[in-house]
């Protein structure tokens, strides 16, 4: 007697691996010419959806096969949202996006990130109305900060629930931005630890500067020139440049401006 397929689960629900992980369009045939119903105007990319309403044209990229089988599942339980296509091969991800004229792209930040973020840009440039949703294995992926910055909509845990998909496909879609709470929680952090590194940096490289040499970076901070230095702080202009050159020597700065930042960052510029 024939075995039923073999059937497994994934985060965002049950899955048929009998499935091929290629790319392929999912939608339904084509009806017949004759009996094709033209667009109406202002209809977004990918046409109407099961109930007669515009429907949201979704493309899933994933390297696993489970993933995108359970994405799949997930969004076709939901009205107006279509997924038409799915790969598991980076280089196919523009080709499916441009020819499925995708209103959503989710992909893996383990695929968008490979090349740093590089596929991401890409889609971006050649299709601006698509929108990029990153779907990450954890909050802490080695991948996250890359992809983040090359411009997405929104990141979802891969682990996150089918309902929370829907929802973020509808609000990207829409021209909104979505992030889990992990994920923005792991941004806010990051954030702040590379603004505290930059000013501790900064604090360090002060400290090593004389009292004298501070108070010239904390006027040259203001934008004020040597003459200008020099009448402040009763020095001439001589004085002033031989100041200002020991101390970019210490900061480790090619001009001014690096050395206002500098400044900047460790506070010197908040003091009275």
């Amino acid at each position: 007697m024939a075995q039923p397929p073999l059937r497994t689960e994934s985060p965002f629900g049950p899955v048929d691996v009998t499935r091929p992980a290629v790319v392929r369009d999912v939608r339904t045939p084509a009806a017949p010419a004759a009996r094709r119903t033209a667009l109406p105007h202002g209809t977004p990319p990918g046409g109407i959806g099961r109930r007669g309403e515009a429907a949201v044209m979704v493309g899933v990229a994933d390297h696993e096969v489970l993933v995108r089988g359970g994405i799949r599942a997930a969004l076709e339980r939901a009205h107006g949202i279509d997924v038409v296509a799915d790969t598991g091969d980076e280089g196919a991800v523009i080709e499916m996006t441009l020819r499925h004229r995708l209103g959503v792209l989710l992909i893996g930040s383990g695929m968008a990130g490979t090349q740093g973020a590089g596929v991401i840009r890409a889609v971006r440039r050649l299709s601006p109305s698509t929108a990029v949703v990153v779907l990450a294995s954890s909050p802490g992926d080695g991948h996250l900060d890359r992809v983040l910055r090359a411009g997405v909509a929104g990141c979802l845990l891969k682990s996150g629930n089918p309902q929370d998909l829907v929802a973020a496909v509808r609000v990207v879609a829409a021209g909104g931005a979505v992030l889990c709470p992990e994920v923005t929680r792991h941004v806010l952090d990051s954030v702040a630890r590379i603004d505290t590194e930059r000013v501790e940096r900064a604090r360090e490289l002060i400290g090593g500067l004389t009292p004298r040499e501070r108070e010239v970076l904390a006027l040259v901070a203001q934008g004020m020139a040597n003459s200008e230095i020099g009448r402040a702080l009763h020095l001439s202009e001589g004085g002033v440049k031989a100041h200002i050159s020991r101390l970019l020597t210490k900061l480790g700065c090619g001009n001014r401006v690096r050395a206002a930042l500098i400044a900047r960052d460790a506070g010197l510029t908040d003091r009275p």
